[in-house]
Order: C-alpha cells, then structure tokens, then sequence
C-alpha cells in the first residue's frame, strides 16, 4: 500500500473556503467575490486559489459562475451553498444542534436530580426518547426551539 499524500483541504482549501465565508457573512457586499480578492487577502499565488475554488465548487460547496475555458480555471464566486454555510461554522451541522440539545439536557438532568429528582426522571425521559429518535429529529428540534427563542415569541 502507497503512502498517504498530503492533506489540502486545510492546508488549501479551507483557507479558501473561510474567506468566502467571511465575504458571506460581511453581506457579499459586492455581488460577486473575484478569486483574485481572494489570493491578494490570503497572500497565495491566484492559480493555487483557483484550484481551491474549484475542488470547493466540485465539491458542492461553493455556488460559482465556472468560466473556466482550456486555458485554464476560473470562477466567479456567487455565495456559499447550505454545505458550504455548514462546513465553515456560519450554519450549524445538524450534528452541532444535536449535540448541543444533549448537553443542555444533562446539565438540567445533573441539576434536577439534585433538587426535584421526579422532574430528573422526566429529563432523562425526554432524553432517552431523542436519543431513539435520533440526531436528525433533535436537530430540528433544536432548530426549532432556536427560532422561537429567538424571534421573541
């Protein structure tokens, strides 16, 4: 078996990635962030950027206008899809919510065995019912409750 090569999803891609991140999240201020912005703010040579965009692009990641041509790569970036909003952190991985969901959960279950152990009981009901329900279902729960929470209601 052959040595493993090097790793340029974090060394390459995800440098890229993450600006485009931070222009999604800025407000794509300018309708389309051109590659050459790209590898002026990360200091990397534009055709390196170029195939970084691409592999993102290919990869599902990155919503570009592809002009490339057989002279070479080119992209004009449009936005960042949902797995790309996901994969930078602007969006939460529906494992994320999930996670997060659980935690709060026992820490209330640690609190309440303590003080009202019945109210424990029924945590560690709900609990185990998410756990069988799984991930998928707790994420949108979660997803959910976060709306609510958050549009004052």
């Amino acid at each position: 078996m052959g040595q493993r090569l090097d790793d340029i999803y974090f060394t390459r891609d995800f440098p890229v990635l993450a600006a485009i991140g931070k222009w999604e999240g800025d407000g794509r201020t300018d309708g389309f962030l051109p590659p050459e912005t790209i590898a002026e703010g990360l200091q990397r040579p534009l055709d390196q950027v170029m195939q970084s965009i691409g592999r993102l692009y290919h990869a599902g990641l990155v919503d570009a206008a592809d002009a490339t041509t057989f002279g070479g790569e080119d992209y004009m970036i449009r936005r960042l899809t949902a797995a790309g909003l996901q994969e930078s952190g602007l969006w939460p991985k529906s494992g994320d919510l999930s996670s997060a969901l659980e935690e709060v959960l026992k820490r209330e279950i640690q609190v309440a065995s303590r003080t009202d152990p019945e109210r424990g009981k029924k945590l560690q009901i709900l609990l185990d019912t998410l756990s069988d329900l799984g991930a998928s279902f707790a994420a949108k729960l979660a997803a959910e409750l976060l709306k609510i929470f958050t549009s004052g209601h």
